[in-house]
């Protein structure tokens, strides 16, 4: 199970308080995944703010392109092997 954060294109380790993800049907801890701190936080937003004029001024057809490959990123890892459904 993938626990990191993307923050501004990259995958880093959160540096905030551990939380424990449960298997609702068990209660047993999945992962123990580290919250974003209040400064990955910021730049998170930081970053998304200034991403956005370059994706808002995209064409719809590379918008959808990105939300399509997005979903198949996301099909697969639900089919890969350790992967919750």
């Amino acid at each position: 199970m993938q626990t990191r954060l993307l923050i501004n294109g990259k995958l880093v380790a959160g540096e905030g308080k551990v939380e424990e993800v449960l298997n609702p049907s068990t209660g047993k801890v999945l992962a123990k995944v580290p919250e974003a701190s209040r400064a990955q936080i910021d730049a998170a937003v930081k970053a998304a703010d200034a991403a956005f004029d370059g994706w808002a001024g995209r064409r719809q057809g590379s918008r959808d392109a990105a939300a399509q490959l997005a979903d198949r990123i996301e099909a697969t890892a639900r089919r890969s092997p350790g992967s919750s459904p």
